[in-house]
């Protein structure tokens, strides 16, 4: 018999449809160990941590030991990423105390199915150290960087406040975009907008100066030229110019788009989604859902092509793409993408049923073909309109659907066809005002995704970054939009000019590229947190 332990036991009832006989099956309901609540957990001198079994998991632990001993082997199932790894690598160092002659391998389920569960067992592999110390030092980090900074903070405030590595650089992040909003000041231009007619036919165009929209600061100037240019003139159609333009099907989902996308198609806050994305990928319907990758295996490239070809056919199978990807992408696991292309609905709840449509059609969008537009732009003429300048009216027309019949996005635009040299008279116009936009606020996913792009924080972490910054009163919501409270500009500010460095972008960038190099072996665990407490050590003692 073989011990087969996973962290949820929902994914022990997607395995026992899959694995009949010779498993025991066990789940740790998430993490058995970890550092201490209440104290700092970490020797300074040598910055060895103490972990401690956690109390509420002296059943689980029990259970554990009671069939570790019946047992010759164990399969250690826990998720496929460091948090992963961590629970399996405490699992391994409780059970191989209590009978040392145990053998541990670890299982990689990237999708709980028969043909994931079969590629899982035919690569079983020993627990990865490295892994396991890049998580520790990510908890370490975390924990010296929370603990030792947020007493500063609530002695300055007077009240109990926290910092954290990649919370407080979020929150930077906040507090700068509402400093470029409240700074930014407007700027008005105004260009002009007429529609040509000629019988029963009206053309609406814009005035363009040399191949640009023609915009000036000055509305009576626009007027005067107007008048003077447009009015009584007879327009004649000089030019006609005609592309064809392909529109790219969607990249497959990974953590952060389907973050992103869930907010604004479903209206899903991340912690939902990625509650919902747990249970899908525990039901055997989605690939791991904590991921930054697009990479699509070549299994289910060639179940999409099969799922496209028999649904809208060949035409509409998409060509082989490169996809250039960011250089803080660690592409340990493919894009998220359902399981079984094929399957059209899941027996969970509405709100899980809806995420799965997104993920599948999303999937399916991205092995597609390329949709094309027949663009025309018809650029018109007057004899005293002025040197460089054009009347100009761009009309498209969708000429090929390719992903976008996925998507049901089939929309037909106002389409006209005219022969140069025709001519045209002005029969109304408008002076239209452009004022500048500040910057948007984050929403809870666009933030992410800033983030993101700058190589702080992990698919892991993304989901509850918000929930501290939201319970400490830094930030507040108004709609779906992330504003700073006062009290967390405050503690920005101040965190920024006593730690600058623990809040400076490309600092917390780096450190995140140093937790992946203990991964490939180029560092170890102390040369990244023993560096790390020096520092904070200084400006510790610059406030004392």
């Amino acid at each position: 018999m073989v011990l087969f332990v996973v962290e949820s036991p929902t994914k022990i009832k997607t395995l026992r449809k899959l694995l009949k006989n010779g498993f025991i099956f066990r789940a740790t309901f998430g993490h058995i160990k970890d550092l201490p609540k209440i104290k700092l957990g970490v020797n300074l001198e040598n910055f060895e941590p103490t972990l401690y079994y956690l109390p509420g998991k002296k059943k689980t632990l029990s259970d554990l030991k009671k069939i570790g001993l019946k047992v010759d082997e164990v399969y250690l199932a826990t998720d496929p990423d460091r948090e992963g790894e961590a629970i399996a690598y405490h699992i391994y160092e409780y059970l191989s105390k209590i009978k040392p002659e145990l053998k541990f391998r670890r299982v990689d389920l990237i999708e709980i199915t028969e043909t994931g569960l079969k590629k899982a067992l035919s690569n079983l592999r020993n627990i990865n150290v490295c892994l396991y110390e890049s998580w520790l030092a990510r908890r370490v980090l975390d924990r010296l960087i929370g603990y030792l900074i947020s007493p500063s903070l609530s002695k300055t405030f007077k009240k109990k406040l926290s910092a954290g590595r990649v919370q407080s650089v979020a929150l930077r992040l906040i507090v700068e975009r509402e400093k470029e909003i409240k700074n930014f000041t407007p700027e008005i231009s105004y260009s002009l907008e007429t529609t040509l007619k000629k019988d029963s036919l009206k053309i609406s165009t814009e005035l363009y100066y040399k191949n640009k929209l023609y915009k000036t600061k000055n509305e009576e100037e626009l007027a005067k030229f107007l008048e003077e240019h447009i009015l009584k003139e007879t327009f004649f159609l000089k030019k006609v110019e005609e592309k064809i333009e392909k529109k790219q099907p969607p990249l497959p989902l990974k953590t952060t788009t389907l973050i992103e996308n869930a907010q604004k198609i479903l209206g899903y806050e991340p912690k939902q989604t990625m509650y919902y994305a747990q249970r899908l990928y525990e039901n055997g319907y989605i690939t791991y859902m904590r991921t930054d990758s697009v990479r699509v295996s070549e299994y289910a490239k060639r179940k999409a092509k099969e799922f496209i070809r028999l649904h809208f056919g060949e035409d509409f199978v998409g060509k082989r793409r490169s996809i250039r990807q960011s250089k803080f992408v660690q592409d340990a696991h493919e894009c998220i993408r359902p399981t079984d292309v094929f399957r059209e609905n899941v027996s969970l709840s509405e709100s899980e049923r809806r995420l799965y449509q997104l993920i599948r059609i999303y999937f399916i969008a991205s092995q597609m073909a390329q949709a094309e537009y027949l663009v025309r732009t018809y650029i018109f003429s007057a004899k005293n309109l002025g040197k460089d300048f054009t009347l100009k009216t761009t009309c498209k027309k969708l000429i090929f659907k390719g992903f976008l019949k996925v998507f049901g996005d089939e929309r037909e635009e106002k389409f006209v066809d005219l022969e140069k040299g025709e001519t045209f008279k002005v029969s109304s116009w408008e002076i239209k005002k452009h004022v500048t936009q500040p910057p948007s606020r984050y929403t809870a996913s666009s933030l992410i995704k800033k983030l993101e792009s700058m190589g702080i924080g992990r698919p892991s972490t993304y989901a509850g970054l918000l929930d501290i910054l939201y319970k400490r009163r830094y930030v507040t919501r108004e709609r779906s939009y992330l504003k700073p409270t006062e009290l967390g500009e405050k503690v920005c500010n101040f965190l920024t000019e006593k730690f600058p460095r623990f809040l400076d972008y490309k600092f917390t960038s780096k450190m995140e590229e140093s937790l992946e190099d203990i991964v490939n072996q180029k560092k170890k665990y102390v040369d990244i947190v023993k560096p790390a407490y020096d520092l904070l050590k200084e400006y510790l003692d610059l406030l004392k």
